[in-house]
């Protein structure tokens, strides 16, 4: 049996031909459409992350910050606090004092008076 014979020029042949084309376009358009969509959605999925790592880092370097700042006014404080502390020639200089009045061999106004009580009576004699 002969296969049929279509007429390039039949007007029903053309329409068919034409209708098969456009529902293949309509068909690659639905495809293209929903992957973009697909796309848009992974999109604004992947930039609610980032915008979400971004406020971390930023709080965690709001931290670090004030962290920094705590530290500073500490260290403030203390070389502030050293200051008011005698310096090593101050001391040195206490030490020579201190060995020059030489605290274990002074004496107390009794022992004192008693000393002299009797050096008077050693000079009376």
């Amino acid at each position: 049996m002969p296969a049929p014979q279509f007429n390039q020029t039949d007007p029903s042949h053309i329409i068919a031909d034409l209708n098969g084309r456009i529902r293949a376009l309509e068909n690659k358009y639905n495809i293209l459409t929903e992957r973009l969509l697909v796309i848009n959605q992974n999109m604004i999925e992947e930039y609610k992350k980032l915008m979400g790592g971004l406020r971390d880092i930023s709080l965690e370097t709001k931290k670090a910050r004030l962290g920094t700042q705590n530290t500073q006014e500490v260290v403030k404080d203390l070389v502030k606090e050293m200051s008011i502390f005698a310096k090593k020639d101050q001391i040195k200089v206490l030490e020579k004092y201190m060995d020059m009045l030489n605290i274990i061999e002074l004496v107390t106004d009794e022992q004192l008076e008693k000393r002299l009580e009797r050096f008077k009576s050693e000079i009376s004699e």
